[in-house]
């Protein structure tokens, strides 16, 4: 019931700095999802003419509730904040 929902929020949740790679949070009722927040990591890649180079990366996680958002949504959700955080001042455009 649409009751069952009033007061409905969203968390994030960081336990990145308690130096947690990956988490998967879970939702505290009545939110509507929830944003994990892992710990900063060096790790090495290789580009596309074989060099390896050290990047850092952040990864998070996003738990909702397939009944009041389509996963669809909550991927490209997922996909923006991603986006804003390779690059902050997109936040000002």
């Amino acid at each position: 019931a649409m009751d069952e929902y009033k007061g409905s929020t969203f968390t994030i949740s960081n336990l990145g700095m308690f130096g947690v790679e990956t988490f998967d949070p879970i939702i505290n009722q009545p939110d509507a999802g929830i944003l994990g927040v892992c710990a900063v990591q060096d790790e090495l890649d290789m580009d596309e003419e074989g060099k390896i180079f050290k990047k850092q990366v952040m990864r998070i996680s996003f738990t909702f509730d397939h009944r009041l958002i389509d996963g669809a949504v909550a991927a490209k959700f997922e996909l923006a904040i991603k986006e804003l955080l390779e690059d902050p001042m997109r936040i000002l455009l």
